[in-house]
Formats: C-alpha cells, structure tokens, sequence
C-alpha cells in the first residue's frame, strides 16, 4: 500500500484543491487485489482508489 501511495504521489496523480461549501465529498475506498502470473514466482499486488454509492 505504502509504495502504491509513492507511485501516486511521484506520479502526480493526486491534486489538493480547497472544498466550496456548495460542493460535498465522494466517498471513496481501496480496492486491493494480489496477481498470480505463471511464469513469475513473485505475487504482485495491486491498489485501485475508487468511488462509493455512484448511482
């Protein structure tokens, strides 16, 4: 999790921005997977952000 963090924060995917009070925050969550492949014996994980209650 904390190197997927770095990732981000390297990569400049976040951007900090001041929240109007007109406006409301989405709820969000972590989405975790860990990958197999055959022929790597290491296991890679993987760290997605994503939005809760889209309707």
């Amino acid at each position: 999790m904390q190197e997927e963090m770095k990732y981000l924060h390297e990569n400049h995917t976040f951007e900090l921005v001041k929240l109007f009070q007109c406006k409301r925050v989405l709820k969000n969550k972590w989405v975790f997977k860990l990958k197999l492949e055959d022929n790597c014996s290491q296991p890679r994980y993987n760290a997605r952000l994503v939005v809760k209650g889209f309707n």
